[in-house]
């Protein structure tokens, strides 16, 4: 290893400076977890340490097929590319960044959690092979490996394929040597083998050091003995040679290591025109097997390595990283991995079994597989993201025109975010009414996960209580975005699901604040574990908060203030208006409280982006005085979270007193403006030519917001009868594949765009099932048994229609979609929509029927 052979005095030394450097911490567990201090022994001290190492590491550069780096700002990034030798045309498929339009039968992770590691398999039917990659971690969560499988597709069984690692060290100081007085980094990332022309013969060693992770080492070897390599022209020199690793080194700066496909296409750009310069413009007298090989024209050492390596036919290798505080016992090693690759995936396996019990009718194998993969997949997606956003703080919009508009912001950060993505290929990158619907399959499976990432995107509410809608941070995050969604604006808000999620983690605290037990003392984690466990291996990571919810509580009590103001803002921003002087009397005696009335700020002609059902026709034209009956419902979603927060933390009977009156104020808005009798329905609202308030109705997932929001009064049986009258309806919501977004009688069903103008989207669908079954539970003994039956009925259909097509799509293509087709149930939209379109997953797991 590395450090065996460095200087002792110089190691020590680091390793001291290492240990009281400054690090990112997701401490989810209180600052006194944070300590480095030896003298901190707290429970919360002890796990934290533990939680955060085995969640260091991960494939959290989910743009990518496959790309590690570690939740540090500026630190070490490594990455997986490879391309097909077949002619001299091979170059143009390399993969590097995962898109949506790669010819892949599948892509995706069958097996993983992000504290173990897990196997990614990736059908890529250009280069006609299948790449397996396994990736696991250390037990202490500070060392991996990687092992890359290449597997020929039948009939290219001799086909050529090269495989490229690359490694880059960023964030590292200059600083002055006391010495010699020369600018020097604060760490290193360098080759330790002898400098070769040409290749390489077995294993290449990098050493590394830095700020953050101390000493480190990363080996790649050039795999078994069955590997076979291309032979290429005979006598053409090693650096040309196709049996050997090639290596090149450059400097690059930071933020910059992520470009590194166009770096190496680059480089080995310019080595096909020097062999062109020097062979009169001529390149065929060089099979492609040698010619794409990189070679190192320049003799760089910088920060930024490539490994490259060619073979025909089934192959594989593997890559190391050591980190010097991982024991010896708790090492990987090239002669250990396939049996900790094998100890990880049966681990995998049981904790899937014991956290998802799937529900007949599903309860055979391919449905299993289907499961764990939905979940492998969603984790898969995690997201960490550090540098700076977009933002138009200055444009006020058109809302006389309602015209598009073309934001121009400023650059405002860097920040942080620890996040799942809807789509790896399609929309790598923060969506914030999508994240609460990432998070719901994850609330038992790693309840500690979900609060990490909640708390993540709660840092970055601002003074005035704003979170960006799409977080786009960084330059590696915005080249995967058109320039006109890059620039975000604090006007635009998205439905803010997030609260929803800490209030479900809430229900595991429903004790009041100072009824838990004290945390002071260690309970079950000592110095060797849980239990007397060796390495760690026992304790019971991501159910923390779930055994001491009072950790979760003192959470909620700081956050509270910023989310309050996140509460406020909405009202604030979002603001509309009845036109009465006072507040108008209804026949039933109800009174519209004309401050609890609100509509999306940022709609255009054709969208409403702020609502997350952009297309969904609305009033037409958009006018000001529109009230918008899914806002009014989120809105109430929140007062209803606030008062549950506040409730747990004794917060005062005042302060509760107001939230309850505030969200009983948003129900019956809800009943008295934007119900329509004559459509049975809910409605957003707009003003006629007489300033007269007049419901516009469109029935579809806008239509069914308070019921799948519990905002409607369980005793108010008309209502909920006229709800499942329109679910139910095949003329309306209704289909074999599960309930469409717009209603088939409605004149705009699908027109235009038709993105939520008639297909069936998951997670809205899992949002109906869930509270047709907690309506049945709620409202029984208000209902009459007709209509009892006609919820369960409905039930039981829905249910086995959602799972069954979207189960039948996986198999068929290879992945799981943001949209189904509302008629054939086809797959459209963006492909791995492994966002929430996971909640199938859930769905799955809830009773057979009611």
């Amino acid at each position: 290893m590395l450090w065996r052979f460095w200087n002792p005095l110089l190691l020590i030394a680091y390793l001291a400076a290492f240990t009281l450097a400054e690090q990112v911490k997701f401490d989810i567990y209180g600052d006194t977890a944070s300590s480095s201090s030896n003298n901190d022994t707290t429970l919360a001290s002890k796990y934290a340490k533990l939680a955060d190492d085995s969640l260091l590491w991960g494939p959290y550069r989910s743009s990518l097929y496959f790309g590690i780096r570690p939740r540090i700002p500026k630190s070490l990034l490594s990455g997986l590319m490879w391309f097909p030798i077949t002619d001299y045309k091979s170059m143009n498929k390399i993969r590097h960044f995962y898109e949506q339009f790669d010819r892949m039968g599948k892509a995706n992770w069958v097996s993983y959690d992000p504290r173990i590691g897990g196997r990614q398999l990736i059908q890529d039917d250009e280069s006609h092979f299948d790449i397996i990659i396994d990736f696991i971690k250390s037990k202490d969560g500070l060392s991996w490996a990687v092992k890359v499988k290449g597997v020929p597709h039948k009939g290219y069984e001799d086909a050529v394929i090269s495989f490229v690692w690359y490694s880059g060290l960023e964030g590292e100081k200059n600083q002055i040597d006391e010495i010699t007085g020369q600018k020097e980094r604060s760490g290193f990332l360098r080759l330790d083998n002898s400098a070769k022309e040409g290749g390489y013969e077995g294993t290449l060693s990098l050493g590394g050091m830095s700020e953050e992770l101390g000493a480190f080492q990363l080996e790649i070897n050039d795999g078994p003995k069955s590997n076979v390599h291309p032979r290429g022209k005979r006598g053409v020199g090693k650096e040309f040679d196709p049996a050997l690793s090639h290596h090149l080194s450059l400097a690059v700066p930071d933020g910059n290591v992520w470009q590194a496909r166009d770096i190496f296409v680059t480089m080995l750009q310019e080595s096909v025109k020097q062999i062109m310069d020097e062979s009169n413009g001529q390149i065929d007298h060089l099979p492609p097997a040698n010619l794409f090989i990189i070679r190192d024209l320049y003799h760089f050492e910088g920060n930024l390595h490539f490994i490259q390596k060619v073979y025909q036919g089934a192959c594989e290798f593997d890559v190391i990283y050591s980190n010097a505080f991982t024991l010896k016992s708790n090492q990987l090693t090239f002669e250990n991995l396939q049996n900790r690759i094998d100890e990880s995936l049966t681990k995998l396996d049981n904790i899937f079994a014991s956290h998802f019990q799937i529900q007949p009718p599903f309860k055979t194998k391919p449905y299993y597989e289907f499961a764990k993969e939905m979940l492998s997949g969603l984790l898969g997606g995690i997201t960490y993201m550090y540098g700076d956003h977009l933002v138009d703080r200055e444009t006020v919009f058109d809302e006389d025109t309602f015209e598009s508009y073309q934001l121009k912001g400023s650059f405002e950060g860097p920040y942080e975010l620890f996040t799942l993505v809807p789509s790896r290929p399609f929309f790598p990158r923060g969506f914030y009414w999508d994240e609460g619907f990432h998070l719901l399959p994850l609330l038992d499976y790693d309840s500690d996960l979900v609060l990490d990432i909640v708390k993540s995107w709660f840092h970055l509410i601002d003074e005035d209580g704003w979170i960006a809608r799409e977080q786009i941070l960084g330059t590696e995050a915005r080249s995967r975005v058109p320039r006109e969604f890059q620039v975000q604006s604090p006007h635009i808000v998205n439905p803010p699901t997030l609260t929803l999620v800490l209030s479900k983690l809430l229900d595991f605290a429903k004790q009041p604040v100072g009824s838990f037990g004290d945390i002071d003392e260690p309970a079950d984690i000592d110095d060797e574990g849980a239990s007397g466990a060796k390495d760690n291996e026992d304790v019971p990571l991501g159910k923390f908060i779930l055994n001491n919810p009072e950790v979760l509580v003192n959470y909620t009590k700081d956050v509270y203030p910023k989310l309050k103001s996140h509460f406020e803002m909405f009202q604030r921003t979002q603001q509309g208006f009845v036109p009465a002087e006072e507040e108008e009397e209804e026949e039933d005696g109800t009174a519209i409280k004309k401050k609890r009335v609100y509509r999306w700020r940022g709609s255009t002609l054709t969208h409403c982006l702020a609502s997350g059902l952009d297309d969904y026709p609305r009033s037409s034209p958009p006018d000001i005085a529109d009230l918008n009956i899914d806002l009014i419902s989120w809105i109430g979603v929140m007062a209803r979270s606030l008062r549950q927060m506040a409730e747990i933390l004794n917060k005062g009977e005042s302060e509760v007193q107001d939230l309850k009156q505030f969200e009983q104020d948003i129900i019956d808005n809800i009943q008295s403006i934007h119900w329509s009798s004559k459509d049975e329905a809910y409605c957003d609202v707009t003003l006629n030519e007489d300033d007269e308030l007049v419901r516009v109705c469109h029935k579809g997932y806008v239509s069914l917001l308070p019921f799948i929001t519990k905002l409607i009064p369980v005793d108010d049986v008309d209502k909920l009868e006229k709800t499942i009258n329109m679910i139910t309806d095949p003329n309306e919501l209704w289909s074999s594949c599960g309930v469409r977004s717009l209603s088939k009688s409605d004149e705009f069903y699908k027109t235009s765009e038709n993105y939520w103008r008639s297909p069936i989207w998951i997670h809205m669908n899992y949002l109906i099932l869930q509270n047709i079954k907690d309506y049945h539970l709620d409202s029984s003994s208000h209902m009459s048994n007709e209509l009892k039956k006609k919820f369960a009925d409905a039930y039981r259909d829905l249910r086995v229609n959602l799972v069954n097509n979207v189960f039948k799509q996986w198999q068929k293509t290879g992945f799981v979609w943001e949209q189904y087709d509302d008629e054939t149930g086809d797959a459209k939209g963006a492909k791995n929509f492994l966002g929430w379109t996971s909640t199938i997953l859930l769905i799955m797991t809830m009773p057979e029927s009611i």
